[in-house]
């Protein structure tokens, strides 16, 4: 006889079955096997004489990989399809879920000390996961240029040439993308980590891009920028207030700030979007974080800035752009 399941049951199951689907998922980035697919199709041993990798693990991989789809089997080789592609390999795709799974995979390995957080309010350092956090914003960059090449003022601003702040620069990631797309313009990136520069001056190297170590409660520019970036970086900040105001100084008269943020919705429905950045809420508990809404944001923008806007990107991301009164 066959065993009925409740919906309850299916939907839990459905929770374990896709946490290794994102192991797997990130396994076939980290070691570069969806890559070595990209290039042509593969049997499993053609996969293992190219990467050189230990057998046994690939074999398991690709039987894995296999079973949640995320990449074909066709003639007896294993290929990824446009879609697998375009989800998890091109990074400049709005589908671009790659990032999201890497992300999940490397933060779980801090959970640890989730035990420490609720017993004693003990916090682990986001830089303690830098390769994560790098993982994770890949999507919010293409996404933010997205965005900015259909905002009439700020398109024309960086393609004319304009000097940028980004606060909360982190691995330079933001910085390097926005160079390629508008060589023109000046930029300047300040973080406190000197881990998370020492990656970014890596990434730009031979980019005319100045790093500063410095927080955005202390740094001390005025007048200086045309638009000022803060990149999943608002929530992070100690003191809101101080490190906003400082962001106001910084600019120059009627400039710009353009906030990227991940926001809690207003709407309590349980669907995908809403259950990811739920979970996300107590992962960054565990970082001494929370996320916010557009209320919050909207309270600290508006004794400063006026012709505040928000544009929703997708998957609860919002840019928020507001000028300097």
């Amino acid at each position: 006889m066959k065993r009925q399941h409740s919906t309850d049951f299916s939907r839990l199951w459905r929770y374990s079955v896709g946490f290794y689907g994102v192991w797997v998922a990130h396994i076939g980035r980290q070691m570069r096997l969806f890559d070595h697919l990209d290039t042509k199709p593969m049997s499993i041993e053609e996969l293992i004489t190219s990467t050189k990798f230990y057998p046994a693990a690939v074999r398991a991989w690709c039987s894995a990989a296999e079973a949640y789809r995320l990449v074909i089997s066709k003639n007896g080789k294993l290929q990824m399809d446009k879609k697998m592609r375009r989800i998890l390999i091109n990074k400049a795709s709005p589908d671009y879920l790659g990032g999201q799974f890497s992300y999940l995979a490397l933060r779980s390995l801090e959970y640890g000390a989730f035990g420490e957080l609720f017993r004693s309010g003990k916090i682990r350092k986001t830089t303690s996961t830098l390769n994560a956090v790098q993982e994770a914003t890949d999507w919010d960059h293409y996404a933010f240029l997205a965005a900015v090449r259909h905002h009439k003022k700020l398109h024309r601003m960086l393609s004319i040439g304009c000097k940028v702040l980004d606060v909360g620069c982190g691995t330079g990631g933001m910085l390097a993308k926005i160079h390629k797309e508008y060589p023109k313009s000046s930029l300047v990136g300040i973080d406190p980590s000197t881990k998370a520069l020492a990656m970014a001056r890596q990434i730009t190297p031979s980019k005319p891009v100045t790093l500063i170590k410095a927080s955005s409660e202390s740094m001390k520019f005025a007048n200086e920028f045309d638009i000022v970036f803060l990149g999943e970086s608002l929530y992070m900040m100690k003191d809101k207030e101080r490190g906003l105001s400082n962001c106001w100084r910084a600019l120059k008269n009627y400039g710009t700030i353009a906030i990227m943020e991940g926001l809690l919705p207003r709407s309590k429905l349980n669907n995908a979007a809403r259950q990811l950045i739920m979970g996300m809420q107590l992962d960054f508990a565990l970082q001494g974080q929370m996320f916010m809404n557009k209320n919050d944001i909207a309270l600290l923008l508006n004794n400063r800035f006026s012709n505040t806007r928000f544009e929703d990107l997708g998957g609860n991301v919002y840019l928020v752009t507001a000028m300097k009164k």
